[in-house]
């Protein structure tokens, strides 16, 4: 049980980062920036696109993971480079609005909620 007088570096406190929101397309792959906390893609159909996510900078960061256009014959692969759940380091998002929304811990990143999104 925790305790409710605990020093404040034992907390994490969720932070939206202020940059602008990323899209990705088809012709898109490679790394996602952690210098925002909105990644949105609009894969074509047909298209699969790999991407990774590397270590967050500041605990408690958030970052969203949307499909915008999937129709299941596209899809986002997604390695994250660290996970607090090892069955969450690859997430796939194959349908349109499947999300995922993450956040760093400091050492890992923690899914903190998932819409039709899959992980393995």
């Amino acid at each position: 049980m925790a305790v409710a007088n605990t020093p404040r570096e034992n907390h994490i406190f969720p932070i939206y980062l202020k940059g602008a929101a990323i899209t990705f397309t088809e012709s898109d792959d490679g790394a996602i920036p952690i210098t925002t906390s909105y990644v949105k893609f609009d894969i074509g159909a047909g298209g699969s696109n790999a991407f990774t996510l590397a270590n967050g900078d500041i605990p408690g960061q958030i970052m969203v993971l949307w499909a915008e256009d999937a129709d299941g014959t596209n899809k986002v692969v997604l390695t994250v480079a660290t996970t607090v759940f090892a069955e969450n380091d690859v997430i796939t998002l194959n349908l349109s609005n499947e999300n995922i929304t993450l956040m760093w811990n400091g050492d890992a990143w923690a899914p903190l909620g998932f819409s039709g999104a899959t992980s393995a």
